[in-house]
């Protein structure tokens, strides 16, 4: 049986894993011209703090171990459910059965797409690169987007000796993730880092002059920057399944075993729209990855499928003496939150408590007891 995987990302290394495992002919194409890597790794790379080799998921041994063949530079341009062919920029191939796992792209609005090279996202190795090569010291950048890539950029460009600030549309950072509290101690850290954030603004156009870029924020503010990264967020790409007719909504739509309706087609990670949800964790991607290859070749083989049941991924990071943990609900109606010992203004251990049920937990420059209390979280989901 032969499986093709487009998209070598977390959900595509998985997919063609597992379809090796079951004994099938595989092939991962990948639209890049190097070895697959961990993209939540890019802003280490960008920013001078890891190379390529640093952050690659897989050497080129793995994939001959496993008996996958890994196509690079071979973006797939079309797609015949019918005949179970795609055509890439070398040719026409034919399996029995494929898993689409092509991924998001970067939300860029206008302003942003006629801005040339000194305004760009952080989506793949040649932004990557690009951002490299505009390094220097006490040079200036604005990220536009206060999420945790956003934040993440922040921190590895002020190592890198950058001026920084974060330009965030919201009234306060991460508002999905945390409540007041936490999102004020979040504030105050960065703040105390050298991180200039400009809350409940967005930028209404940009152009270039003389080598700076000038952003024209909608308060009538005007920023000057040496570089501007946009990181407002990833939509998923579905040029490919929409040319195929495949039922998109906001992502490729798949059933709880991660097919589609053609059944030699099944899809994995940011491209899809599982129970109305489209963005998913590194983790995530590679369990639907495994998951979308072994039930397509259970299909195929006339066999019982297994249904994909979502897990709450925490929010994890940390980076040297910054870290920020979240699970669960904000308060909101019907919910409070409670400050935890040890709570400062800049050092939150907070939960979200529903009918004396944690629901929530959010913690900013600690990690105490957050384990333990992300377990009670996931428990309570579930009844």
């Amino acid at each position: 049986m032969r499986i093709g995987i487009i998209g070598a990302g977390h959900a595509g290394i998985e997919a063609a894993k597992a379809a090796s495992e079951q004994g099938c002919d595989v092939v991962l194409f990948s639209a890049e011209n190097v070895l697959p890597y961990y993209r939540p790794r890019l802003v280490a790379l960008a920013f001078g703090q890891a190379d390529l080799a640093a952050i690659q998921i897989k050497p080129q041994a793995w994939y001959d171990q496993q008996k996958i063949s890994l196509r690079l530079d071979s973006r797939v341009l079309g797609l015949n459910p019918e005949k179970r062919e795609i055509t890439t920029s070398t040719g026409v191939d034919a399996f029995d059965g494929l898993v689409i796992a092509c991924g998001g792209t970067p939300v860029m609005p206008s302003f942003a797409k006629k801005s040339g090279p000194l305004m760009t996202p952080l989506w793949d190795i040649t932004h990557a690169n690009a951002i490299r090569e505009r390094i220097r010291r006490n040079a200036r950048l604005v990220v536009v987007g206060g999420g945790i890539l956003g934040i993440e950029a922040a921190l590895h460009a002020l190592e890198a000796g950058m001026s920084v600030i974060i330009i965030e549309k919201m009234s306060r950072l991460m508002p999905v993730q945390f409540g007041a509290k936490a999102s004020s101690a979040l504030l105050r850290r960065l703040e105390e880092k050298g991180v200039q954030v400009l809350l409940g603004r967005g930028v209404a156009d940009s152009k270039e002059d003389s080598g700076v870029l000038k952003l024209q924020l909608e308060t009538g503010e005007i920023l000057e920057a040496d570089l501007c990264l946009m990181s407002i967020g990833a939509r998923p790409d579905l040029a490919l399944a929409a040319s195929a007719c495949l039922p998109c909504e906001r992502g490729i739509v798949v059933d709880h075993s991660l097919q589609t309706p053609v059944g030699s087609l099944a899809a994995a990670g940011d491209v899809i729209q599982f129970e109305g949800v489209t963005r998913c964790s590194m983790k995530e991607a590679s369990a639907q990855g495994r998951l979308a290859a072994l039930n397509l070749i259970s299909r195929l083989r006339g066999l019982e499928e297994r249904a994909y049941v979502p897990e709450t991924i925490p929010l994890t990071f940390r980076s040297k003496d910054f870290e920020i943990y979240a699970i669960g609900e904000t308060a909101s109606q019907g919910s409070e939150e409670h400050l935890l010992d040890g709570s400062t203004e800049t050092l939150i251990r907070a939960l979200v408590m529903k009918d004396g049920i944690p629901v929530g937990v959010q913690m900013i420059g600690t990690r105490e007891g957050f384990d333990t209390y992300a377990t009670q979280v996931k428990k309570a989901q579930k009844k």
